[in-house]
């Protein structure tokens, strides 16, 4: 039920979201503002498990695809895509060696990004992430092993701050920092993600 909750939350602030940039983005054209652009970001990403949740995957590496529409010059909407591998081990009374395990997930999220500086942004997104499993759960002790099994969809969100540099034309690398955190059976996880992207322009 809580998860119905959430998921029906996003979409509806999905649907509002988009709405409203719609209506700005026709006023804006009609004053003659240029600057505002769209973007495909593809990036990769390292990641750095925190807490409990770090106390086992300790690091992590992942990518996204992520498109950016301008609202106005310094205010964009955000949807986005990814795939995330975290990579630790376990020991447990019973094992006779630690277990190496890893965490997959599928990351899905809209946001908000607004930019203040010439090339300093903040951004914030929410979203849906996709437990795919725990490779190598198999190999704990059967009676705890379900303790350590990610599935499901579980909520995320995250904050970020980072630059964008331009490069040729209106493509631009984008660098950021974020913490992030996803919502597992009603425990909050959470890690820091370092993320480096290209932007390609995407013509209005």
């Amino acid at each position: 039920m809580k998860r119905s909750i959430q998921l029906s939350t996003i979409v509806f602030g999905l649907f509002f979201c988009f709405s409203h940039a719609l209506a700005q983005d026709k006023r804006t054209s009609e004053i003659g503002v240029e600057k505002r652009t769209n973007a495909l970001e593809i990036g990769v990403e390292y990641l750095k498990g925190l807490g409990d949740f770090g106390d086992i995957y300790d690091n992590g590496i992942g990518g996204a695809v992520r498109y950016r529409f301008g609202v106005t010059e310094h205010k964009s909407l955000l949807a986005s895509v990814g795939y995330m591998n975290f990579m630790g081990n376990l020991a447990l009374p019973g094992n006779n060696k630690a277990v190496d395990l890893n965490a997959r997930f599928i990351p899905i999220k809209i946001g908000m990004k607004f930019r203040f500086l010439k090339y300093v942004y903040v951004a914030g997104e929410i979203g849906g992430t996709i437990a795919l499993g725990v490779k190598g759960v198999e190999n704990i002790n059967s009676f705890v092993a379900s303790q350590y099994e990610i599935k499901g969809t579980l909520f995320n969100y995250t904050p970020t701050i980072g630059v964008q540099i331009p490069t040729t034309g209106k493509n631009y690398v984008d660098l950021g920092i974020r913490y992030e955190g996803m919502i597992i059976d009603q425990r909050s996880t959470s890690f820091f993600g370092i993320r480096a992207a290209y932007a390609f322009d995407v013509a209005r």
